[in-house]
């Protein structure tokens, strides 16, 4: 009898320990390939603009002339000659400093005093060596999963694009470099599974219809596009590109067309 007892306690124990670990395992399982990514302040920042319906989307229009270069003072401030930029989103939090090295790998982990930093700046492509006159720039950021991290990154709340809802309401975009201040509208998302497809790193064209080719090609498959994606001639191109985790290892596109 008391060994009977006992081989059933056993079996009791393993049984409870073997639902534990099948918890545990579906936990694990369902946080890290099933959960849909999200990102706890632009989760937060979607629901108060939802909240608010989209009361703040005409507010914060920035005045385009006459126009005052910021950039000389932020260069001697930082003391750094690489900051060629300055790009604000105003209903989505975003105002950054945008960089340009001789690569695209220096500014990965390096900040804005030019010192070593993990988490790294935005930074536009150095092929853009003519902002006030290239056909496309390209603009890189970071994104992250370390929610202490967000802060930080500037370009997470590029994330807030997914929601249709923020895509319809929020379309301005300003950028700041020694000309002038360019406007855009976002016109498209895009999501690329991998880096495979590379088609949005293409900022040099041999000419116009060259250009009408590239635009085809990285207009299709988009996540979200409005019905202004369209480009006459000499209607120019912003492309933000972030890291995206949904799923793991693919990339956020931002397309954005120059508002004249």
């Amino acid at each position: 009898m008391r060994r009977r007892a006992l081989r059933k306690f056993l079996r009791t124990i393993l049984t409870l320990l073997l639902t534990a670990s099948i918890g545990v395992g579906g936990y694990y399982v369902y946080n890290n390939y099933i959960k849909p990514f999200s990102i706890p302040s632009v989760d937060k920042l979607v629901k108060e603009k939802k909240k608010n319906n989209f009361s703040d989307k005409d507010d914060n229009k920035l005045e385009l002339i006459p126009y005052e270069n910021p950039l000389p003072a932020l260069r001697e401030e930082y003391g750094n000659d690489e900051i060629m930029g300055k790009l604000q989103i105003p209903n989505l939090n975003i105002d950054a400093l945008i960089f340009r090295a001789g690569d695209n790998s220096f500014y990965l982990n390096y900040n804005a005093h030019k010192e070593w930093d993990e988490i790294g700046v935005p930074f536009f492509d150095y092929r853009n060596q003519n902002l006030a006159n290239d056909w496309q720039i390209n603009i890189y950021g970071h994104n992250t999963k370390v929610v202490e991290l967000y802060d930080q990154l500037p370009f997470t709340n590029l994330e807030a694009y997914m929601d249709k809802d923020i895509f319809d309401n929020y379309k301005d975009v300003y950028l700041n470099i020694d000309e002038k201040l360019l406007h855009y509208e976002v016109v498209a998302i895009k999501i690329l599974p991998d880096a495979s497809n590379n088609e949005h790193m293409k900022v040099v064209f041999s000419d116009w219809n060259d250009y009408q080719q590239h635009i085809q090609k990285l207009f299709s498959d988009t996540y979200y596009m409005s019905d202004n994606a369209t480009f006459n001639y000499g209607e120019r191109l912003l492309v933000m590109q972030i890291c995206h985790y949904d799923p793991d290892g693919s990339y956020l596109l931002v397309l954005c067309k120059e508002k004249k």
